[in-house]
């Protein structure tokens, strides 16, 4: 159901009294899901979704993902440990670093974006009271009703924006003003940096090898001699590096570049093959799998992006 204007301002004024830990987990039934595209944030993913079944493969991102838990509960494993979120927190996840996601429960609800570093950086270095470097956020679960408040008022006005049209002046201020609290609050400033772009030598040329040939079917013995290690010892190098194996990293590659396609008008068989999957099948289980969404689905909402 659409959401205008007005009544996302109504629902923030609730959630600023405060997310109700008490909310109700939602019935089992259909997962369901709401995708877009902001193009005037560096191209913004946003996800509304409900999920009652549906597991997350575990994956990585390109972006920082950052959400509010609407209903019920999430649990996800990231950075070794196990965590649940449950209604009224906030979720982050840092670039580059793996996770997966599943209902917690009978199932959960909430609200994600998934903004680019780049988009993130420009409001940390614009930010005097904190010290210069890669804003990365030091918690997975949060607990912050204003923020939590503030981040779903942001999403529920984006999809305003796309449904009904919704004042872009108040979408702006709404998303900034969110992710601003939500720098200032609970990120730290990392000087190392991203972790890719920073490995030792033979992990480099072997990402880079991965990243130009994406769409073959590599081998771990291949990587290993471009990368000039022995397989076992290749193996542990590049998940220490890099922070996932060589296989979750490539099919990280071909979701991106799938991505990049599917904003085109090709069949889903060729994005498939193009993409270096062995079938449509595979691919649609694979894109599913990290996105949530079919790849008909993310199709859909690119193509509807404001």
């Amino acid at each position: 159901m659409a959401i205008d204007q007005q009544t996302a301002y109504a629902r923030s004024a609730q959630e600023r009294q405060g997310p109700r830990k008490t909310t109700a987990e939602p019935r089992r039934g259909a997962d369901s899901v709401c995708f877009w595209r902001e193009k005037r944030f560096d191209d913004l993913e946003c996800l509304k979704a409900r999920f009652y079944r549906h597991a997350y493969a575990p994956h990585v991102h390109d972006t920082f993902a950052l959400g509010v838990i609407v209903a019920g509960a999430e649990a996800f494993t990231y950075r070794g440990a196990r965590h649940v979120a449950p209604a009224g927190s906030l979720v982050a996840v840092n670039p580059d670093e793996l996770h997966d996601g599943a209902p917690a429960g009978e199932g959960f609800a909430y609200r994600m974006l998934y903004p680019s570093v780049a988009l993130v950086q420009d409001i940390a270095d614009e930010l005097d009271d904190r010290p210069a470097g890669f804003p990365a956020f030091r918690a997975a679960v949060m607990d912050d009703p204003e923020a939590a408040a503030r981040l779903g008022e942001a999403h529920a006005l984006m999809e305003a924006h796309v449904l009904r049209g919704a004042p872009k002046l108040a979408v702006d201020e709404a998303f900034t003003t969110a992710l601003t609290l939500m720098v200032r609050r609970h990120s730290v400033s990392e000087p190392r940096g991203r972790r890719l772009g920073q490995e030792p030598g033979p992990i480099r040329r072997a990402r880079r090898f991965i990243d130009d040939l994406y769409m073959q079917d590599l081998t771990l013995d291949g990587l290993a001699r471009i990368a000039g290690l022995s397989r076992y010892h290749f193996l542990r190098a590049f998940r220490r590096e890099v922070g996932v194996t060589p296989h979750a990293y490539l099919t990280h590659r071909r979701i991106a570049a799938a991505k990049l396609f599917l904003a085109g008008a090709e069949p889903l068989s060729e994005v498939a093959l193009a993409c270096g999957f062995y079938d449509q099948s595979h691919f649609s289980r694979a894109f599913k799998g990290c996105t949530g969404l079919t790849p008909g689905q993310y199709r859909r909402g690119s193509r509807a992006a404001a």
